[in-house]
């Protein structure tokens, strides 16, 4: 039996474990566990975030995160985390590709389309001996019912052109491709859009 159910803050870690697992090509993912750690703690923290997990037994097997205003979120990150995640970004921050990609994301998310909704779907995954069963269907809904309870009607998720099996997975699932565009330089991306039905 398998529980869809939003996370608690002693979870973070075992979510930030699956995350490295399996978004290994993520920007996030080579900031390290520790760090994304703090970052889910910060997302469960916070009232303009959420995270939901898929609980077997006593083990998490998947998860989803979202947010209904990203600036916020990093704003509050910063605020509340940043003097126990610096010491674990320092050791990686001087790295020149992670720092262009740190910019990038920042010059991004100042220069978002007007038009397009602040919510988001941040990410999603599912441990390998799970992938395929339907659990990340179950977190999906649980997911829009979650935006639905916060009087969220439309949100967005951006992904990597060169993710395939990702870009399946929204599109069989109703998602509308709006535009393309680029975060990092050297990967190409699509948005999203999903509009909740009342």
């Amino acid at each position: 039996m398998v529980s869809i159910r939003l996370a608690n803050k002693n979870e973070c870690c075992r979510v930030a474990k699956i995350h490295c697992q399996e978004i290994k090509w993520g920007f996030l993912s080579q900031l390290g566990e520790r760090f994304l750690c703090y970052f889910y703690e910060a997302v469960i923290d916070s009232s303009n975030a959420f995270l939901i997990i898929a609980q077997k037994d006593d083990s998490i097997i998947g998860f989803i995160s979202g947010c209904s205003n990203l600036n916020k979120l990093y704003q509050e990150f910063v605020r509340k985390y940043s003097f126990k995640a610096f010491p674990v970004l320092l050791r990686r921050i001087f790295n020149s590709i992670i720092i262009k990609k740190i910019f990038e994301i920042i010059k991004y998310s100042k220069q978002r389309e007007k038009n397009l909704p602040e919510a988001e779907l941040l990410t999603i995954a599912v441990s390998k001996n799970f992938q395929g069963s339907g659990i990340a269907q179950k977190l999906l809904e649980k997911f829009i019912s979650e935006m639905k309870r916060r009087g969220i009607w439309q949100f967005k998720v951006i992904v990597g052109e060169k993710l395939s099996r990702a870009v399946r997975f929204y599109e069989k699932s109703g998602f509308i491709f709006y535009s393309q565009d680029s975060i990092h330089e050297d990967t190409p991306s699509r948005i999203y859009l999903y509009n909740i039905k009342e």
